[in-house]
C-alpha cells in the first residue's frame, strides 16, 4: 500500500490517543480535587462530646473547645437528674459535626415539686378532694380523742402546710372524736334523800334516768336504797344513773 494512504491513519492514531489521555487526566483531577475537598470539609469536623449530668456553663466549656456552641431549648422535670443540669442534647455524642454549629440540650428542673395545702379544719371528704387537685395523696387517716378542733375534722397533718413534696407524696391526717371523754368515781348514795342527789348531780351535769319507787322495809320514803352505776365505778357525764328510790 501506498504510503501517501498509511499517513492520514497514522495521524487519527495519534490525535485520538492524546484526546483519550487528556480525558483520563481530567477525570483524575476531578477526582483527585473532590477527595480534597471531602477530606478539607471532614477536617473542619468535630465529634459532639457527652454533656448528660453537666450544668450549661460546663458544657458551654466543653464545646467550646471543640469550636462547637450551646443553646439551651427548654427544661423538663426530672427525678434522677439534679436541677440546671442536662437531661439530653441533640445531637447525641459522637456525632460529627461542623464547627461553629450549635448543639442543643434540654436542663431538668429537678423533681417536680408540690406544696402541700392546709387540711386543718376540714372533713376526711373534703381532704381528700384537695389532695386529689394538687396531685397529691392521701395516707394514714387516724381518728382520735382531741381537746382541740371540732369532730369530724382533721386536726393534725403530716407533712405540714405549705411543705414542699415530690411527685406523688403522701399526706397522713388525724381527725377529731371531740374532746376527750372525762371520768368520774361513782360516789356512795345510798342512805342519801334522792331528791338531794339527784338535785346535785343534774347542777354538775349528771344525766339521772327514771327513778324507780318501791317499798323497802324500815327505810323512810325519799331515801335512795340502790344506784347504778355502783360506789366506786369510773363514769362519764354521758352516762345515765339510775336510782331506787324508797317509797
Amino acid at each position: 500500500m501506498p504510503d501517501s494512504e498509511q499517513k492520514p491513519v497514522s495521524r487519527f492514531s495519534r490525535w485520538s490517543g492524546i484526546i483519550l489521555m487528556t480525558a483520563i487526566l481530567g477525570v483524575a483531577g476531578i477526582v483527585s480535587a473532590l477527595t480534597a475537598m471531602r477530606f478539607a470539609i471532614r477536617g473542619r469536623e468535630v465529634e459532639v462530646p457527652s454533656l448528660a449530668g453537666k450544668t450549661a456553663d460546663e458544657a458551654k466549656e466543653i464545646l467550646s473547645h471543640r469550636g462547637l456552641l450551646l443553646k439551651v431549648s427548654s427544661s423538663h422535670f426530672s427525678s434522677e437528674v439534679p436541677e440546671a443540669h442536662i437531661l439530653d442534647q441533640i445531637p447525641s455524642s459522637g456525632t460529627r459535626l461542623k464547627v461553629n454549629r450549635t448543639v442543643k440540650v434540654l436542663l431538668s428542673l429537678g423533681e417536680r415539686r408540690f406544696a402541700v395545702p392546709n387540711l386543718v379544719g376540714t372533713s376526711l371528704r373534703a381532704a381528700q378532694l384537695t389532695l386529689a387537685q394538687r396531685k397529691l395523696a392521701l395516707g394514714k387517716a387516724l381518728y382520735a380523742h382531741t381537746p382541740e378542733g371540732d369532730p369530724s375534722t382533721v386536726v393534725y397533718q403530716a407533712p405540714k402546710p405549705g411543705t414542699q413534696e415530690g411527685s406523688d407524696p403522701s399526706v397522713n391526717i388525724l381527725i377529731s372524736l371531740g374532746p376527750p371523754a372525762e371520768y368520774f368515781i361513782m360516789p356512795d348514795l345510798i342512805g342519801k334523800s334522792a331528791d338531794l342527789v339527784a338535785s346535785r348531780a343534774r347542777n354538775e351535769g349528771f344525766h339521772i334516768g327514771k327513778i324507780n319507787y318501791r317499798k323497802y322495809p324500815g327505810v323512810g320514803p325519799g331515801v335512795v336504797i340502790q344506784q347504778k352505776p355502783q360506789a366506786g365505778y369510773r363514769l362519764t357525764k354521758s352516762d345515765i344513773v339510775l336510782l331506787d328510790v324508797s317509797q
